[in-house]
């Protein structure tokens, strides 16, 4: 868990969708952590193979992260202006926003909206 919350916390650094207090942002992310953690295993499946998740795992743990420093009122910490549109290193580039004027609203909602690639991962219990 402690290797899985180090990769979280250093996209939301590669992604400028930091806050200012770490300890704060730690704490906001673990939360984050537990309640995707939590929907997963009570909305999709308990017996889901983590490695088969783990992208969509942290963008959702992201983008839960980011809804709850809104809640918070600690969104206007977050400079939407600064957030990286796109990551390169070597050949691979992965470009996260299209369009150049996003709002808070809509990045939060962009990694949000990754729960509904688990659909295919559904489990029907009888």
């Amino acid at each position: 868990m402690e290797n899985i919350l180090n990769e979280i916390l250093e996209k939301i650094q590669d992604l400028n969708l930091f806050i200012q207090d770490e300890d704060l942002e730690k704490k906001i992310v673990l939360m984050a952590l537990k309640n995707t953690q939590n929907y997963i295993e009570c909305e999709i499946s308990p017996f889901i193979e983590f490695q088969e998740i783990k992208n969509i795992f942290i963008d959702i743990v992201i983008g839960e992260y980011l809804r709850l420093v809104s809640v918070a009122n600690l969104n206007d910490n977050i400079q939407t202006q600064n957030v990286i549109k796109s990551i390169k290193e070597g050949d691979t580039s992965v470009t996260y926003f299209e369009n150049k004027n996003n709002s808070y609203q809509d990045i939060s909602s962009y990694f949000l909206n990754k729960k509904s690639l688990l659909n295919k991962y559904k489990k029907v219990v009888w």
